[in-house]
């Protein structure tokens, strides 16, 4: 398993500049490459739509027309301005945009957009001899970038080979890839079933509760105000730019806290437990339609970022010796845990559960944990990933359930 650290940088005006030009470059490559392939697509429509034609390009192709391009005449289109900055930011731009194209055909992604310097800088990576010590980290035409205080010694020491840079509402970010590393042994500690909601971020079975910190929400009215201010100003103008720096940061203040309260939940819950039984929830599906009359109720389910609880739930697992076992969802709030009566009527309200037939009464959440943990103590049950397990048996595969509940009760 391989993991991705990711630290802040502090920049010097200097280094700043060519972080901004770098960004520049390999925006400037995507747009031109994918500018190039609707032009291939056109010829292609022109001659007929043949079966077979050479005439798609593809990263390899398009960086040697850049780098022709580089050479020539600025009045004749060329690009000599390029060569102010690292040819790997221009170079991964292109493979990044083959990568888009292969993922919209084959049905992962929608078509590739041009990328708008007024919807953010961006990023690049680079490639070469980048090295990593405790406070510093060293980019190929860049120089040596102080990394912040509280960050220092997180990144694996030494050289790699690749580096990822990002800018995020006026902070720049350098990622790197640690050394590939075992998985970590399973060890005896307690199982325990996981029900993830939004009035509660997760109950577990034992009775503990993780409070959801409705990031979104405790930043709306800010959020409204900034955005008010930023409609008031004069389009183009300096003041309307520096409103919006405004809203940037006060979105990733929202998605900072979401994230830090992700990451303390699951890293506690994957140290303190053997293994961790949650619902697959495809997330996709629950906030799908609805149209205005269920824009509330979206809103709150992408707030929670439920799928980014699974997906740090699971390799954190990895990381610290946790199985985590997805079961099917159905109908596991309306199944009573002492008798194992399933009915709509069991949950009256989204916090209290009820049972019609031996009249057990507990919370919701807590109720549809243990039946969780209950499901998946069946030999049927699935990993996290999806592959079917069965204990001392031969493995099994089956599709993963959508929850048939309300999204909102968890």
């Amino acid at each position: 398993m391989r993991r991705c650290f990711k630290v802040e940088v502090q920049p010097t005006p200097t280094q700043l500049k060519a972080l901004l030009q770098h960004s520049g470059n390999a925006r400037w490559a995507y747009n031109w490459g994918l500018a190039q392939h609707q032009a291939a697509h056109a010829a292609w429509v022109e001659q007929g739509k043949p079966a077979k034609w050479d005439g798609w390009p593809n990263a390899i192709a398009l960086h040697k027309d850049l780098n022709a391009l580089k050479k020539r005449d600025p009045q004749d289109g060329g690009v000599p301005w390029m060569f102010e900055a690292s040819k790997c930011a221009p170079q991964e731009a292109l493979r990044d945009l083959d990568r888009a194209f292969k993922n919209f055909f084959q049905g992962r992604a929608k078509y590739p957009r041009f990328k708008s310097r007024s919807r953010g800088i961006g990023g690049f990576r680079l490639t070469g001899s980048i090295q990593v010590a405790q406070k510093t980290i060293q980019l190929p035409r860049i120089g040596r970038l102080r990394v912040k205080p509280g960050d220092h010694g997180y990144l694996p020491w030494g050289r790699h080979s690749a580096a990822s840079v990002s800018e995020e509402a006026g902070r720049w970010f350098v990622g790197v890839v640690g050394p590939e590393s075992d998985e970590a042994q399973i060890e005896g500690l307690p199982a325990v079933g996981l029900d993830l909601g939004v009035a509660r971020l997760a109950t577990l079975s034992d009775g503990t509760v993780i409070d959801n910190p409705k990031a979104l929400a405790a930043g709306k009215r800010k959020l409204k105000r900034l955005q008010r201010e930023v409609a008031r100003k004069k389009k183009g103008s300096s003041r309307r730019r520096k409103a919006r720096a405004k809203v940037a940061k006060a979105h990733a203040r929202v998605a900072n806290v979401r994230s830090d309260a992700l990451h303390k939940a699951t890293t506690m819950l994957a140290k303190s437990h053997g293994r961790i039984v949650i619902e697959d929830l495809r997330v996709k599906n629950m906030t799908a339609g609805g149209g205005r009359r269920k824009r509330g109720l979206n809103r709150v389910l992408l707030d929670a970022s439920l799928r980014e609880f699974r997906r740090q739930l699971e390799y954190k697992g990895k990381l610290y010796g946790c199985e985590v076992v997805a079961v099917a969802a159905h109908f596991t709030s309306q199944k009573c845990s002492v008798c194992g009566h399933t009915d709509r009527g069991n949950r009256p309200s989204q916090s209290v559960f009820r049972c019609l037939s031996c009249g057990h009464e507990a919370n919701a959440d807590l109720n549809a944990a243990i039946n969780i943990l209950e499901a998946g103590s069946c030999p049927d049950s699935q990993n996290a990933c999806g592959v079917g397990v069965r204990r001392g048996g031969p493995r099994v595969t089956s599709q993963p359930a959508v929850k048939q509940e309300s999204a909102g009760t968890g």
